[in-house]
């Protein structure tokens, strides 16, 4: 079971890198989607997208 929450936990910590990286490539703040998507991984991904789809309509 321990092992489970390991994976869990690099993949939280995976997906906040690729959230930095992407808000890095968008002219936002990479730190704060960093620890965003750590912390909120599913919610964070989903502003994400949101904000990106609103950036490329205008």
């Amino acid at each position: 079971m321990d092992g489970n929450y390991a994976s869990v936990g690099m993949v939280f910590f995976l997906f906040a890198i690729f959230c930095a990286y992407w808000a890095q490539a968008t002219n936002r703040s990479p730190w704060l989607w960093f620890f965003c998507g750590w912390l909120f991984a599913p919610i964070t991904g989903i502003v994400l997208l949101v904000k990106n789809s609103r950036d490329r309509r205008l």
